[in-house]
C-alpha cells in the first residue's frame, strides 16, 4: 500500500499532491492508493478547486456523482477515489483524457454523463478496475476515446439501431447479458446502444460487442457511403471467426458492400473444404493475394477507383476451388490480375515486377535507394529458398506448351528441382513436450515434405502427350505458388535485421494456416508459436496473414539486444515500433511535406523558448500543451521554463506534442511575424492539398491495428495511453505518434531525400529500441530519450561526413 501510495502521489501535479497531503489523513489515502495510482494522473486542483471534465456546465453533475463539490478540491478527490471501488475515478479519468472537443462535449452533457455512469457502475461495484495488476477499464478508455460522432453531433451507430437490437436479442453464440437482452427490445435512440456498451465495459469478460462496434465504426468512418444494415449485421455476426480480417476492409474507403460480403462467402466456402492440406493451401493463397492487394493499394500502385474490382476478381475463383488444379489456376489468375491492375508492361518478369511493387515504387526517382530496398528483399527471398514467381509462371505455361507438342525444357525443370532440393527439414531430437506441442504442425510438415519429394519431370513423362493430364499437373505447383506469394508478404513486412528470416530457411513454408485441432485459426490474427524449439527452427507463425506485420516484429524482437534495462515495456511496445517503421512507405512523400513537419517541430521548440522569456507566451504554451499532456507534466514544463531550463523542458515534451503546439499556434496567430510560422503558411499556400492534415497524417502517421482496426498509417493526436489489462503496452505504443514526425524533422534538418527514409527509418528504429532505458511499465519518456539520443548521433554522423566531404573538395 505504501509503494502504491508513493507511485500514486508521484503522478499527481505538485499543487494537487500538496493539498491532498495536507487535507486528507495519510491512512485514508493509503487505503485507496491503488485507485490513486491508476487514475490520479488526471487530477488537478487550481486555486483550491478541482478541475473536472466538461466544466463549468458539469459542476453540479460531478457534485451529485461524487457527493462533494468540486469547489473544495481536496475533499472532492478524496470522495472520488473512495466511491464505487474505483469505478467513478476510472470514469473521471476516461473523460478527462478525451482530446476531441466535440466528443468531450457530447459525453460530458450532464444528464447523459450520469446515465452512462449508472450503466457502467451497475449494482455490484466490486472488484473495481484498480484491483488487478493492470487497469481493467480498457474497454471504457477505448469507447470514450474512439467513439465517432456524425455531423449532427450524435453517435454514429453502424447499420442503425435495429442491427444492434437483433444482435443482443438473437445472438448466434448466446446472450451477452440477460438484462441487456431484455432492455434491447425497447431501444429507440443511439444513446440506448451506447448505454449498453458502457454497461458491458465493467464486465471482466471478453467485451465482444464493443470490439464489433469499434471495428465497424472505424470502417464506416473512412467511407463516403456507410455500410448497409445487412452488411453490418453479417459482419457483426461473423466477427468471432473473421474479425481479424476486417482491417482489410479498412484499407480502401470505396470498397463495396458486395465485395465485403463476397470475402465472407469465400472464407466460409474455404472452411467447408474437407481435405486439410488443400484447405490450408487455398486459404494461404487467397490470403496472400488479398494481403498483396492491400499492400499495393496502400502504396498507391493500384488506383483506389480500381481497388474494389480487383479484390472482387481475386476472390471469386477461390470460392470454387475444390482441387489443386483449381487452386493453382485461381492463384495464377490472381497474380496476372494484380500485375495488370498495377500497370505492369507486357513481357516484364513477374518476379521482378512484384519486388518493385513490394518495395513501394515501381518507377522510383531515387534509383539508388530503391535498388537497396529490392536487394534486401531478394536476400530474404533467397534465404527462404523460395521458388521465383517467374519460374512458376514459365512452368505453368510450359506445361500447356508441351500439350500442344513442344519439347520438354530440361533447363526450366532443373531450375525448379535445384531450388526444391535446397529445402531441408530440421533433424534435431525432440523432447516429449515438443512432440506433443508439435502435433498441431502435422500438416505443415506434410506440406514441406511433399515439396521435397516433388519430381515434376517424372510426372510429365507419365502424362505423355495428354494435354488434359498435363494441365492437371499445374496443380502440383499450387503449394509452391502459395509459399512464394506468402513469402512476398513476409519480405515486405520483414523487420530491421530480419534475423529469424535469415536463420530459419523454413520460416515461410512453416506458416500454419490450420492451427491446433479443434481451435480453428485459419482466419484469426497471426501468432508466434514454438519459439526457441529446434523442431520448428526457432518458431513458426500460426493463423491468418491479418496480423503478419506485428507477429513478424514480435518474433524479431528476441534478436534485438538492449543496451540497458528495458523492464516489461519491451514486450508489447517494441513490436509496434518496428511495425511503424516497416508498414509506411515514403516514396510519394515530397520534400515540401517533410520540410512542413520539420518547420512545425522547430516552431514548437521556438515557442517553448519564448516561454522562458515571456510569461504570457508561457501561459499560452502550457494551455495548448494541456490538451495532450497530463497536468503533472504540464506543471513541470512550466516550472522548468520559468526557471530558464529550456533543454530540460524539451525532454518532457514529445515530438507529436510539439507538432500539435505549432499547428495550434499557426492557426490561432495568422498574422504572426514569426519566420517559422511564415514558412509553414507559405508551404500551405503553395500546396494546400499536399500539406493538408490528411496528407501529413497519411505520410508520417503510424499503423494502429488495435486503436483504429487498420494498418493504414495515420495520426490520431491522442493522449499517450497507460498500460492496460489485456494489452499491456500495445495500445500505449499505438498512441505514441512521435517517431514518424521526429524522423521526418531529422531528415529535413540533415537535408535527406524523403525516399531515403525507406532505408533509414527501419535502421534508426532498431537503434532506438535497443537504446531504450526503461525502468517501469509506463516509462514512455525512456522512448523519447532514446529517440533523441539516436537523433543526436545521426546528426553528428552527417556533420562529420559533410566536413570530410568539404575537405576532399
Amino acid at each position: 500500500s505504501i509503494c502504491r501510495l508513493y507511485l500514486g502521489m508521484s503522478k499527481l501535479e505538485r499543487e494537487t499532491a500538496n493539498q491532498l497531503r495536507e487535507a486528507v489523513p495519510v491512512q485514508r489515502i493509503k487505503a485507496f492508493a491503488h485507485v490513486l495510482d491508476f487514475f490520479g494522473g488526471m487530477f488537478q486542483i487550481v486555486d483550491g478547486r478541482a478541475v473536472v471534465p466538461g466544466a463549468p456546465r458539469t459542476l453540479k453533475a460531478w457534485e451529485e456523482l461524487v457527493g462533494a463539490t468540486p469547489e473544495k478540491g481536496a475533499a472532492f478527490f478524496e470522495r472520488l477515489i473512495a466511491r464505487d471501488d474505483g469505478w467513478l475515478a476510472s470514469y473521471f479519468d476516461s473523460l478527462a483524457r478525451i482530446t476531441d472537443p466535440r466528443l468531450r462535449d457530447y459525453l460530458t452533457e450532464p444528464e447523459r454523463m450520469k446515465t452512462f455512469y449508472s450503466a457502467l457502475r451497475g449494482r455490484i461495484t466490486s472488484p473495481g478496475p484498480a484491483r488487478p495488476v493492470f487497469r481493467s477499464n480498457t474497454d471504457l478508455l477505448l469507447l470514450t476515446t474512439r467513439l465517432r460522432l456524425n455531423p449532427q453531433g450524435r453517435p454514429h451507430i453502424p447499420g442503425g439501431i435495429e442491427v444492434w437490437k437483433n444482435l443482443f436479442i438473437n445472438h448466434p453464440h448466446g446472450k451477452y447479458d440477460g438484462k441487456l437482452t431484455r432492455l434491447a427490445t425497447s431501444w429507440k435512440e443511439p444513446e440506448d446502444v451506447l448505454e449498453a456498451l458502457f454497461a458491458l465495459c465493467r464486465k471482466a469478460v471478453e467485451n465482444e460487442p464493443l470490439k464489433i462496434f469499434m471495428a465497424l465504426s472505424d470502417i464506416d468512418g473512412r467511407r463516403k457511403t456507410p455500410l448497409e444494415a445487412a452488411t453490418v449485421d453479417r459482419l457483426a455476426r461473423s466477427y468471432r471467426y473473421y474479425g481479424a480480417q476486417y482491417s482489410l476492409f479498412n484499407e480502401v474507403p470505396s470498397l463495396s458492400d458486395k465485395t465485403i460480403l463476397l470475402f465472407l462467402d469465400t472464407a466460409e466456402s474455404i472452411g467447408r473444404i474437407r481435405d486439410q492440406r488443400l484447405r490450408a493451401d487455398v486459404a494461404g493463397t487467397m490470403q496472400a493475394l488479398a494481403a498483396l492487394w492491400q499492400i499495393f493499394t496502400r502504396n498507391e500502385a493500384i488506383a483506389e477507383s480500381e481497388a474494389d474490382a480487383v479484390l472482387s476478381g481475386l476472390l471469386i475463383p477461390f470460392g470454387k476451388a475444390r482441387n489443386n488444379r483449381d487452386l493453382f489456376d485461381a492463384g495464377y489468375d490472381g497474380v496476372k490480375l494484380l500485375l495488370k491492375a498495377a500497370g505492369s508492361p507486357a513481357g516484364v518478369s513477374a518476379q521482378d515486377r512484384f519486388l518493385d511493387l513490394l518495395a513501394g515504387a515501381p518507377s522510383p526517382s531515387d534509383q539508388e535507394t530503391h535498388t537497396q530496398v529490392v536487394q534486401d528483399m531478394i536476400r530474404i527471398f533467397e534465404a527462404q529458398r523460395l521458388v521465383s514467381l517467374q519460374t512458376i509462371v514459365e512452368l505453368a505455361d510450359h506445361l500447356d506448351a508441351i500439350g500442344r507438342g513442344d519439347k520438354l525444357n530440361a533447363v526450366l525443370l532443373n531450375r525448379l528441382a535445384a531450388r526444391v532440393a535446397e529445402i531441408e527439414l530440421p533433424r534435431s531430437s525432440l523432447s516429449s513436450a515438443e512432440k506433443n506441442a508439435m502435433a498441431f504442425g502435422y500438416y505443415t510438415e506434410r506440406h514441406i515434405e511433399d515439396q521435397r519429394r516433388l519430381n515434376l519431370r517424372r510426372e510429365i513423362e507419365r502424362a505423355g502427350a495428354d494435354a488434359e493430364k498435363l494441365r492437371e499437373l499445374r496443380g502440383l505447383l499450387a503449394p509452391i505458388l502459395r509459399d512464394t506469394l506468402v513469402g512476398f508478404c513476409y519480405i515486405h513486412y520483414a523487420p530491421p535485421g530480419s534475423q529469424i528470416l535469415y536463420t530459419n530457411p523454413l520460416f515461410v513454408r512453416s506458416h500454419d494456416f490450420l492451427g491446433v485441432q479443434g481451435s480453428p485459426q485459419t482466419w484469426r490474427s497471426t501468432e508466434v508459436l514454438g519459439t526457441g524449439w529446434p523442431s520448428s527452427g526457432g518458431g513458426r507463425l500460426v493463423g491468418s496473414l491479418a496480423g503478419l506485420p506485428y507477429a513478424l516484429a514480435e518474433a524479431e524482437q528476441n534478436f534485438l539486444i538492449p543496451t540497458r534495462e528495458q523492464a516489461l515495456i519491451w514486450g508489447d511496445l517494441v513490436p509496434q515500433m518496428i511495425v511503424s517503421a516497416k508498414v509506411p512507405r515514403w516514396w510519394n512523400v515530397t520534400p515540401a511535406q517533410m520540410h512542413f513537419v520539420g518547420l512545425h517541430l522547430r516552431l514548437g521548440q521556438s515557442l517553448l523558448a519564448e516561454g522562458v522569456l515571456d510569461a504570457d507566451r508561457r501561459a499560452a504554451v502550457l494551455e495548448a500543451l494541456a490538451a495532450q499532456a497530463p497536468p503533472a507534466r504540464v506543471r513541470r514544463v512550466g516550472q522548468l521554463l520559468a526557471s530558464g531550463r529550456l533543454d530540460e523542458a524539451l525532454v518532457h515534451v514529445t515530438p507529436s506534442e510539439l507538432f500539435a503546439l505549432a499547428a495550434r499556434s499557426v492557426e490561432s496567430a495568422k498574422d504572426s511575424g514569426d519566420v517559422l510560422a511564415a514558412g509553414i503558411r507559405a508551404l500551405a499556400a503553395a500546396d494546400p492539398g499536399g500539406v493538408s492534415p490528411e496528407r501529413i497524417s497519411r505520410a508520417f502517421g503510424t499503423p494502429k491495428p488495435t486503436l483504429a482496426n487498420s494498418y493504414r498509417p495515420e495520426l490520431l493526436h491522442l493522449r499517450t495511453f497507460p498500460t492496460l489489462m489485456g494489452y499491456s503496452s500495445r495500445i500505449m505504443a499505438e498512441s505514441w505518434e512521435s517517431n514518424g514526425l521526429y524522423y521526418a524533422a531529422l531528415a529535413d534538418e540533415i537535408q535527406l531525400r524523403p525516399s531515403q527514409l525507406n532505408v533509414l527509418v527501419p535502421e534508426w528504429t532498431q537503434r532506438t529500441v535497443e537504446s531504450i532505458f526503461a525502468t517501469h511499465l509506463e516509462d514512455w519518456p525512456a522512448l523519447l530519450r532514446s529517440l533523441r539520443k539516436v537523433g543526436d548521433a545521426v546528426k553528428d554522423e552527417y556533420r562529420k561526413q559533410a566536413a570530410a566531404q568539404a575537405l576532399r573538395e
